[in-house]
């Protein structure tokens, strides 16, 4: 039951469809709700079509699955791609719509990680969506990034894999849809041994399961699309699944983890069952009795760091508590599931990179942060690299047409550059000096002093890496030429809206001192 939405579920037979109707027209009987026939549906499914013909006269209209149920496709088999279209419709006409405004990068990257994550995460927590559904959505999300539309394939200034790391690990923290998918089902198989009550892990367990470890299930072709891929999932979620025993008598004696040792049936190896006259679905207190644990000698050196092991572990026999299972994520047990804390284990890993405080941090300007970080990696589409491209374009600086237009010319050491950064320093009462490499500018922001700390430095630095670049592209495809007093000035009020705006912190109140004296 949702709202006002009821799924009755029967058997299959006629007689079964009967006995619900009679039991909905008592129910109207008592209580004047009657069940409007002509809005109902009647769905089966693993008939023959010949054997659906004998509920043509139910009074129920016969529905075809797939049905969407809560934005979700509801169907008896694996799903389609062309059956995950709903989704990719809802994405396409968000990105749609936003195509028309003038979004900086970083509003498209807000958008992004907010909204359209949103609508994938509803889907992936309920289905292991297929490779070119992925595939499909994250290139929707890559074109409207670096384009601002969908419908262009070019203009990718870095490759979507590194987008993905997390912004201390030179990335702007996106999450790679595919394994963020594995991570949100994690949960459903969590379900199953955190004894939640629910009926979809009751069914599970009475169909599926059977008293029998989830860990040690066969795959089969028989077995239901969702089930196979939660099989598949096993590997994946084992290391952090882990049996606190009880009494013994949930805890899979081979396969749950509930040693030091890890899963016994790898630890021992598969003649394990054999050789200690344990049988494969044993649980741990049938392992035991009063005396001690009823395993055989030992014939290998890890059945007798078993066995020495098991001799200092408290016997499961006559214990109240029923055994318990736990999410454990470096070393700690949760009894409730993180998608956060797992997503740090199972997520793609870079080095951490010691230039990030430069150009992510609290109180940033977001779109000066993005163009800062851009700039860093040299994904600019400086003239320089568009030659090695081989596009046959001059080679020159926009500003001062002297020398070649690099990342490191053009925001550093270009005439026209050096004289906002000179007007910068004097404005932070320091000596004016030029950066010759892209690093020496890292290492500047960094430094402290009375008048200009480094929050002010990369503040200032931000504003005249984005003017900068602004003012490359408007000489470029406008032919709008400007002095460099106009961009300081330009400079000057963006500091001065920025600092303003967050006067109510004392810290950015003192940088309104240092930086309007």
């Amino acid at each position: 039951m949702f709202a006002d939405d009821v799924m009755v579920f029967f058997d299959g037979s006629l007689s079964s469809l009967d006995g619900i109707s009679d039991t909905m027209n008592l129910f109207a009987a008592w209580s004047g709700l009657k069940m409007n026939c002509e809005k109902t549906q009647l769905f089966v499914a693993g008939l023959e079509p010949g054997e659906s013909s004998i509920f043509s006269n139910s009074g129920f209209a016969i529905g075809s699955l797939p049905i969407r149920y809560l934005g979700l496709p509801l169907m008896s088999r694996k799903l389609k791609v062309s059956e995950f279209s709903p989704l990719l419709v809802k994405m396409e006409k968000k990105f749609r719509s936003w195509a028309g405004f003038s979004l900086s990068y970083a509003g498209r990257l807000q958008l992004i990680s907010s909204v359209i994550y949103g609508l994938v995460n509803f889907w992936s927590s309920v289905f292991i969506l297929p490779k070119a559904c992925i595939k499909k959505m994250e290139s929707l999300c890559a074109r409207f990034l670096w384009s601002g539309s969908i419908d262009s394939h070019h203009g990718a200034k870095v490759a979507w894999a590194d987008v993905c790391y997390p912004k201390n690990e030179g990335g702007l923290g996106l999450r790679r849809l595919g394994i963020w998918n594995s991570t949100l089902c994690l949960k459903l198989i969590w379900s199953l041994f955190a004894g939640s009550g629910s009926l979809w892990v009751a069914w599970h367990h009475h169909h599926h399961i059977r008293g029998k470890s989830f860990w040690s299930l066969p795959e089969s072709v028989h077995l239901s699309w969702n089930w196979k891929c939660l099989l598949r999932l096993r590997a994946l979620a084992e290391p952090f699944v882990k049996c606190d025993v009880g009494n013994g008598i949930k805890a899979s004696f081979w396969f749950d983890n509930w040693l030091s040792l890890g899963p016994l049936i790898k630890f021992i190896g598969d003649d394990g069952p054999r050789d200690l006259r344990v049988p494969i679905h044993a649980n741990v207190a049938s392992a035991c009795d009063a005396h001690g644990w009823n395993l055989a000698a030992p014939r290998t050196a890890n059945a007798l760091a078993l066995h020495r092991h098991l001799s200092t572990v408290r016997l499961p026999l006559n214990q109240p508590e029923e055994d318990t299972y736990s999410w454990v994520i470096h070393g700690k047990a949760y009894h409730y599931f993180s998608t956060s804390k797992s997503w740090e284990v199972l997520r793609p890993r870079e080095t951490i990179k010691d230039w990030t405080s430069s150009v992510w941090f609290k109180g940033a300007t977001p779109k000066h942060a993005f163009t800062m970080w851009v700039s860093h990696l040299n994904r600019l589409p400086t003239r320089d690299r568009l030659l090695s491209w081989g596009l046959q374009i001059p080679q020159h600086c926009c500003l001062c047409s002297d020398y070649v237009e690099s990342r490191d010319h053009l925001l550093l050491t270009c005439s026209f550059s050096t004289l906002i950064w000179q007007w910068i320093q004097v404005r932070l009462r320091l000596s004016p000096c030029i950066f010759y490499t892209w690093n020496a500018l890292l290492v500047w922001t960094k430094i402290k002093t009375d008048s200009a700390p480094p929050i002010l430095r990369k503040l200032a630095a931000h504003a005249a890496v984005y003017h900068i670049w602004k003012q490359r592209n408007n000489v470029l495809h406008n032919g709008n030429t400007r002095l460099p007093s106009e961009i300081c000035k330009d400079i000057d009020r963006e500091l001065k809206n920025t600092i303003t705006a967050r006067r109510s912190r004392k810290l950015f109140r003192d940088l309104m001192l240092l930086w309007i004296r």
